[in-house]
């Protein structure tokens, strides 16, 4: 697989001088502490909001990014911005096998970013670049993580914050 010329990490934390190698978010303890960075800009996005699989879900049915909350309450409350930093992929390593595969970077060694986009919100930045948001609820939500289609037909059959708002609104495609 080819290095990509620039990878991405989003933190709510807007002053980030160098990422250090953390154990907090692990594949498998047998790795260690690690920076994880994806080559793709949009899907770091929905990192800014420290969220987990509980209570949200992100993703890509085909090449339409999409965001999913079952407490949108409690997302609009942790919701403090942040920036997507952009780093260079020298020290990173890629292993399709695990995690996002091939979206998904990891490096051992600190990483020094070079640069950094701020947003006041992690909502807007979802939104400005194009992911698709969904609030859907707690009930709707387990209905979408017990599917079978990944959630696919409860999202299709949802109106998107996008949509709403007539920002980057993009069809997420049937998958079967």
């Amino acid at each position: 697989m080819d290095r990509p010329a620039f990878l991405y990490h989003a933190s709510q934390d807007r002053s980030i001088d160098i990422f250090k190698p953390r154990a907090e978010h692990i594949r498998d303890p047998k790795e260690g502490p690690m920076v994880f960075a994806t080559p793709d800009k949009v899907m770091a996005s929905v990192f800014i909001v420290p969220t987990d699989d509980s209570w949200t879900n992100s993703g890509l049915f085909g090449n339409v990014h999409f965001f999913v909350c079952g407490d949108e309450t409690r997302f609009r409350e942790i919701d403090k911005g942040g920036a997507v930093y952009t780093l260079p992929p020298d020290t990173f390593e890629n292993d399709p096998s695990r995690g996002l595969g091939a979206r998904e970077w990891t490096s051992t060694l600190p990483v020094k970013p070079i640069s950094k986009e701020e947003y006041k919100s992690g909502l807007e930045a979802m939104l400005e670049m194009g992911v698709q948001v969904y609030f859907i609820g707690k009930e709707k939500f387990q209905e979408l993580k017990n599917s079978s289609d990944h959630g696919n037909t409860v999202l299709r059959e949802s109106v998107s914050v996008n949509q709403i708002r007539s920002k980057n609104v993009r069809v997420l495609p049937e998958i079967g």
